[in-house]
């Protein structure tokens, strides 16, 4: 029986050593481990969703090639409206040209340019210019004589006053025989008289009385005469301009404004 004993012992022992130890819980995930997890198991969703599409992508440029198609064609699509580009400028269009009576204003300031009064064409001269009747017979204004006059009226009553001297110069250089000269001429003066320019007009004036003594524009030219020499302070000179107008065309538009200059006067 005792020897019994120790024979237990070591058996004990034994079975206690070979004895598989108790499983030992696990500890408790951290949220970055858990949050980690999530990403890795959506990245592995999504890539499998890839090869899905890349695999239908090949199985459709395969079918594309076996009928004979393009890789990669696609149709073009249609073609789009052209780029704009910059609206080109009106052309010159000039005001309708009825029979001139009188260029003359109420007063030396030009009308704005969407009340221009229609430039004055060539016709009748104006019975009441008394000794202006009876000019030389003149050469017929042409369409590309009264165009350029037409772009000079039309440029003065815009307030461009120097492009419409310009423009009634060159008419003046082309079409210095037509019945419209004198009125170029005139008008030159006006350009003047509107820039400030008191004496280039009477001197534009005096040319109209002088070179066109038998035109329809002597009455009013006579007249600015009479203004130009008021507006440099010789008034006793603008008097007798004045009463000259009332003299020499006394049924004239020019001597009923020639009046009301004359009674202005100191």
């Amino acid at each position: 029986m005792r020897r019994s004993l120790p024979l237990l012992a070591a058996l004990a022992l034994a079975v206690s050593a070979c004895a598989t130890p108790l499983a030992r819980p696990r500890p408790e995930e951290s949220p970055e481990i858990v949050e980690m997890k999530a990403r890795i198991l959506e990245l592995q969703r999504k890539i499998t969703v890839t090869e899905v599409e890349i695999e239908r992508l090949r199985r459709q440029v395969a079918d594309l090639q076996s009928r004979g198609g393009r890789v990669g064609s696609v149709p073009a699509p249609p073609p789009g409206p052209p780029p704009l580009e910059p609206a080109p400028e009106p052309p010159f269009v000039p005001a309708p040209a009825p029979v001139e009576v009188s260029d003359l204003e109420p007063d030396r300031e030009a009308p704005p340019a969407s009340a221009a009064p229609p430039a004055p064409a060539a016709g009748p001269r104006d019975e009441d210019a008394g000794e202006a009747d009876g000019s030389a017979a003149a050469a017929p204004v042409t369409a590309a004589a009264q165009a350029l006059y037409d772009r000079g009226y039309t440029l003065y009553h815009q307030g461009r006053y120097l492009d419409a001297e310009a423009s009634f110069q060159r008419f003046l250089q082309s079409f210095a025989d037509t019945e419209l000269a004198d009125n170029a001429q005139y008008w030159i003066g006006e350009a003047r008289f509107a820039r400030g320019d008191a004496q280039g007009a009477l001197a534009a004036f005096r040319e109209t009385v002088e070179r066109f003594s038998s035109g329809n524009k002597v009455p009013d030219a006579l007249l600015k005469v009479g203004d130009c020499l008021a507006e440099l302070g010789d008034l006793e000179n603008a008097r007798s301009r004045y009463l000259e107008v009332g003299r020499r065309f006394p049924r004239s538009a020019a001597a009923a404004m020639a009046e009301e200059r004359l009674a202005k006067l100191p």
